[in-house]
């Protein structure tokens, strides 16, 4: 990306400067902030953490998903407030491209 074209998108953001963090937070904040509602894929980094749910809300930096499943069963359909920042991968489902149920074995 272009150092004018980092400030165009900085400006359309309301960031000041070109600082490629506060951008990148932002664009991710509001791809979750636009996607409420809808399920997600994540992979935490601080412990190779997964999750998959549905997006409830976003707060600041926070993301909120009430968990379907998790790689620890015992956390499974509970409520995470997860820092935007500790998440390593994330896809939040399409139309035409659900994530899978892990759970089923017949995949």
């Amino acid at each position: 990306m272009k150092k004018d074209e980092k400030d165009e998108l900085a400006e359309q953001l309301g960031i000041s400067g070109t600082d490629v963090n506060a951008i990148r937070q932002a664009v991710v904040t509001q791809n979750f902030k636009d996607s409420i509602g809808e399920r997600v894929f994540l992979l935490i980094g601080p412990y190779p953490f997964l999750i998959i749910g549905t997006i409830v809300d976003v707060l600041s930096d926070y993301v909120v998903v009430e968990t379907e499943i998790t790689n620890v069963s015992e956390l499974d359909d509970e409520e995470f407030r997860i820092h935007i920042d500790s998440i390593e991968v994330f896809y939040i489902e399409e139309e035409g491209k659900p994530i899978p149920d892990i759970r089923d074995v017949n995949l």
